[in-house]
């Protein structure tokens, strides 16, 4: 007899959300987290798009702030902004919403258990060990984040690879709280820079590049500004997509950020899996009720059906970026902004689903605009993930 029916290992947002809605339909449901207090140290830029509406996940307690758009700026500062006449975006409290799950679980009837470290998850027994006990279920769910041990044990032959994200939470005025800026900086590539205004006193300057923590913070620190005074410093890691990751083995699967289940282009992974813990929760409902290990294979399935498309095409974009040069960029901005590219973006562009804005540039013809820097070659690989 197994001491419960699933065990979740990570208390993150999507982890949480999975033990929720399982311990919902009535199962007896244990989630495991090594911190003490869940979601601090801030690891993330806490912006989301509206799309996450849909998800039934975020009381509007912890909207910080609503926005309506992006200030997109090139290296010799030529800006395209984009916007919607409705809010598109939410900057977020993420400390008190992972807390917020994470007691929304509890409450569900979720043993949580705090301050635990997992030293072993095996995947043959179905059983995780911590320092002190073993406990055994009939599902485990992984969900701890890009360094998961247990995603190096199903995929032996593949080496993680994730970008370093870093952030200032800075004291500062803004004038204008409806907008945040994206600056191209070729220094982070094919990462960039935001600052996003939380309220008229505060903002988030970050990025998130393949450099070092040394490089990064140089970088961060030429875009402060003379009025801007560093409140606190955070930093994570942020795991590249990689679709050839196995994610389910036996009776244990991975999810989030464990799965690699983030957007290449920007790094986000909340509404994402959000959406695919729904996939992991009917699967394994089903799973559990008929006995039948298939459907946690048909979760893998469903996943990649789902994304695959979406996360190649922004891999392929990612690829292109991070070849090109600042004069590269500047020609691009300006060819855009000639084009009146704004009025597209701000109609098609859509944070989490970035492939229909891909169909649209090209069925208008501008992208054909920019094949002196693209290269004929590289826009036809984005054509064929289409």
């Amino acid at each position: 007899m197994t001491d419960y029916d699933i065990i979740v290992v990570g208390a993150g947002p999507i982890g949480s959300t999975y033990a929720y809605k399982m311990a919902k339909k009535g199962y007896n449901v244990a989630m495991y987290d090594m911190k003490n207090r869940i979601g601090q140290p801030l690891q993330c830029a806490g912006l989301v798009s509206t799309n996450i509406d849909k998800t039934r996940n975020l009381p509007d307690e912890f909207i910080d702030n609503k926005l309506k758009g992006a200030n997109l700026i090139s290296p010799d500062k030529t800006q395209i902004q984009v916007s919607k006449d409705e809010t598109s975006a939410y900057a977020i409290d993420r400390v008190l919403y992972d807390k917020y799950l994470v007691n929304r679980a509890e409450d569900t009837g979720v043993d949580m258990y705090y301050a635990t470290r997992i030293v072993d998850v095996d995947i043959n027994n179905t059983m995780i060990k911590t320092e002190h006990d073993t406990y055994s279920s009939d599902i485990i769910c992984v969900s701890c984040g890009p360094n998961s041990s247990t995603s190096k044990k199903m995929n032996p032959n593949i080496i993680d690879e994730s970008f370093l994200a870093m952030q200032y939470i800075i004291k500062t005025q803004n004038t204008n709280t409806n907008y945040l800026n994206l600056h191209i900086d070729t220094n982070t590539l094919p990462g960039f820079i935001w600052r996003i205004p939380v309220s008229p006193f505060e903002s988030r300057l970050g990025l998130f590049t393949t450099g070092s923590y040394q490089h990064a913070a140089k970088i961060l620190n030429q875009y402060l500004e003379t009025k801007d005074t560093i409140a606190e410093k955070v930093y994570g890691l942020i795991p590249k997509f990689n679709p050839k990751k196995k994610i389910v083995k036996n009776n244990t699967f991975l999810i989030g950020d464990a799965a690699s289940q983030v957007k290449p282009t920007t790094g986000g992974g909340l509404i994402a899996g959000f959406n695919i813990t729904d996939i992991a929760v009917e699967n394994t409902d089903l799973m559990l009720k008929n006995h039948d290990n298939n459907y946690l294979k048909k979760y893998e399935t469903d996943y990649h059906t789902l994304y695959d498309n979406e996360f190649k095409t922004q891999q392929n974009v990612q690829k292109i970026i991070k070849d090109l040069t600042e004069d590269d960029f500047n020609y691009m901005f300006k060819i855009l902004k000639q084009y009146n590219v704004d009025e597209i973006i701000s109609q098609y562009g859509d944070m989490d689903n970035q492939t229909q804005l891909i169909k649209q540039l090209i069925k208008s013809g501008i992208i054909f605009k920019l094949v002196p820097k693209i290269g004929i070659r590289r826009l036809k690989n984005i054509w064929k993930s289409q």
